[in-house]
């Protein structure tokens, strides 16, 4: 029986400990949200890191991490929290989506690729992970792809501003030009403010030889640019 009792004991005293170091690590982890918000960068990687080295397996706080580390340029320390991420919470779509940016960043177009399809194969309306691989899918010259993507961004999330000005984008490059035009004028609407929408249905007109238009949206595109 005392043997038997030395166990419950010995048991419950684990059970205590372990509930305790996750309390620890939520606070830490909670702690580096907070001062994340606030712009505490460094105070914030100090937290996440506490956060992991009391439990190795948070994937939100090594991707946490991993977001600013990439903001800071250390592309490699990112990388390695988003491996870290994935190892421990291998079928959720965060930290495949976080790594593909980080690899289109250091111009590894089919490894963000690939990284956005994993993550899309995980969270099939991930409208980020269709967006991002759409955009990479323009600068691989896959238009077809690249307008499908976007398009189902669209269609989940008819007021995504950048979706329309990324597939007119992609459409001038497929020559729908009209096409282009409209989902150009659609971004504008939705964000007047993006001075790209301007510049590229600038482009557009001047292929459709309507100068005039083009002339006012370069004007205005150099004026967002401008402030």
């Amino acid at each position: 029986m005392l043997v038997k009792s030395l166990r419950i004991i010995v048991f419950i005293l684990l059970a205590v400990g372990a509930s305790f170091a996750q309390s620890t690590a939520d606070e830490y982890f909670n702690r580096g949200v907070d001062r994340q918000k606030e712009g505490d960068l460094a105070g914030s990687i100090a937290d996440y890191t506490k956060a992991i080295e009391i439990n190795p397996q948070d994937a939100d706080a090594y991707n946490n991490r991993g977001n600013i580390r990439k903001t800071q340029g250390d592309l490699v320390g990112a990388m390695k929290d988003f491996d870290a991420a994935i190892a421990a919470e291998p079928e959720s779509p965060t930290a495949y989506l976080n790594r593909g940016v980080v690899k289109k960043l250091k111009g590894d177009l089919d490894g963000a690729i690939a990284d956005y399809t994993l993550a899309i194969r995980r969270a099939s309306s991930n409208t980020s992970a269709y967006y991002n691989r759409g955009t990479a899918l323009r600068e691989k010259r896959d238009f077809a792809g690249s307008e499908a993507d976007l398009t189902r961004v669209i269609d989940v999330n008819p007021q995504h501003s950048r979706a329309f000005l990324a597939r007119g984008r992609t459409r001038v490059e497929l020559n729908y030009l009209e096409a282009a035009v409209k989902d150009f004028t659609r971004s504008i609407e939705i964000d007047p403010k993006i001075a790209d929408a301007y510049k590229f249905r600038a482009l557009a007109y001047r292929a459709l030889k309507k100068l005039a238009l083009a002339q006012a949206d370069e004007k205005r595109a150099g004026e967002l640019a401008s402030r």
